[in-house]
């Protein structure tokens, strides 16, 4: 008799319906244990938290925002401005609230080419949002980043 001891595994484990594995397929070390919006939330962090290495009693008054796609009003706006799709958008401080910048997420992933591309747009566009907030030069936000470049 070839009986097998309960603590065995008896073959792979499948989930409680028998058609798949149990747990996930790809270990949690790898970067595609991630998925695309929790990457793109992870480049917005990585950008807040550079400037605030920087910035850090003046980014924390900053609220940040992911969104899929920018609001009705926000691209009937653009629209009738003749610009492309906003990428990013802020608002300033009020007495009740603090200030917040939304970045769009579907936007900025049809745009980069890949994925290194994409986390440079992420910061490109935190960058550029703080500074029309505190009102001073881009270079100045993140000199590192820009150190010469005027335009954007």
């Amino acid at each position: 008799m070839n009986a097998k001891l309960p603590d065995e595994p008896s073959g792979p484990r499948r989930n409680r319906h028998g058609r798949g594995r149990r747990g996930p397929l790809v270990p949690m070390h790898l970067p595609a244990y991630r998925n695309r919006p929790e990457r793109f939330d992870d480049a917005v962090m990585a950008s807040a938290q550079r400037l605030a290495e920087r910035w850090e009693s003046r980014m924390m008054k900053i609220d940040f925002l992911i969104e899929p796609v920018p609001s009705d009003a926000l691209l009937s706006r653009a629209e009738g401005a003749g610009e492309r799709v906003p990428l990013s958008s802020s608002r300033s401080a009020t007495a009740h609230e603090r200030a917040q910048i939304t970045i769009f997420r579907l936007p900025l992933e049809q745009l980069a080419s890949s994925p290194v591309e994409l986390v440079d747009l992420v910061h490109q566009c935190v960058v550029h949002e703080v500074s029309e907030l505190w009102m001073i030069p881009v270079s100045e936000v993140d000199p590192e980043y820009f150190p010469e470049d005027p335009d954007f």
